[in-house]
């Protein structure tokens, strides 16, 4: 089942929702974080729909959702051929093939196969292309930094394939925010849902979590998600969230 990892010293096992699901993923490569289940949790009960994650990386996210059943069927694409082959694994690793398709490829070119879609999702590259220091390792730094695509481009082809009362679903770093509902306003999304995340209670809001729609309806601010009682221990929250709760 792991025949095609190029080196598998390189691997590392990890668990979520008490060992219930596995995650392979590469030592020195894009390593996953705890936005994976942070927006892993925020995404929506749609058990009929089908959805795509877009930047699925090592398919944690995508997952997560399916065995939580949030989706019927979940389309990922990852440009990363080497990131791809470890979301098929971990797709067969959890007995989720059938329900979760890794598409290795451009979604900036791929989007134009899909319409009607109700549930988008995606933890995207966060760094611009030329701000600041990129990781050498280029999986690192296609993951985390907009070289294959920006925000802007995920934005408008996701709108574009969108069907009737679609919805994307981001996690992004709270510096990021005054661009993104500026894009969205102009690209035609509106706020429906907002989180924030902090790493303490009474800190600074590092990261946020939203729903854009692609109509017009009500909006709901969340109480801020707090990830840490205090250094090295989770809150109630946070521990029911990795533990699938």
């Amino acid at each position: 089942m792991i025949n095609n990892i190029d080196n598998i010293d390189d691997i590392t096992f990890d668990f979520f929702y008490k060992k219930k699901v596995i995650a392979l993923q590469r030592k020195e490569g894009y390593r996953f974080s705890v936005d994976s289940p942070i927006l892993a949790d925020f995404l929506p009960f749609s058990p009929n729909d089908k959805a795509i994650e877009i930047g699925t990386g090592s398919g944690i996210i995508s997952l997560l959702a399916l065995y939580k059943k949030k989706f019927s069927y979940i389309y990922g694409i990852e440009i990363q051929d080497k990131l791809s082959r470890l979301a098929e694994i971990n797709a067969k690793k959890n007995n989720l093939n059938q329900k979760f398709k890794v598409i290795n490829a451009d979604f900036n070119e791929v989007y134009k196969n899909f319409s009607g879609i109700k549930t988008i999702f995606s933890n995207p590259p966060f760094k611009k292309k030329y701000a600041g220091r990129l990781s050498p390792n280029e999986e690192i730094r296609i993951s985390k930094a907009e070289i294959k695509i920006t925000l802007i481009e995920l934005l408008e082809k996701s709108f574009s394939i969108l069907g009737e009362k679609g919805s994307l679903y981001l996690i992004l770093p709270h510096n990021r925010y005054e661009e993104l509902i500026r894009l969205s306003n102009d690209i035609g999304y509106f706020v429906s849902k907002l989180r924030c995340i902090l790493s303490f209670k009474g800190g600074k809001t590092e990261r946020f979590l939203i729903q854009l729609t692609n109509y017009r309806g009500s909006f709901k601010e969340l109480k801020p998600l707090i990830i840490f009682k205090h250094k090295g221990v989770y809150t109630k929250e946070m521990e029911d969230i990795l533990s699938g709760n």
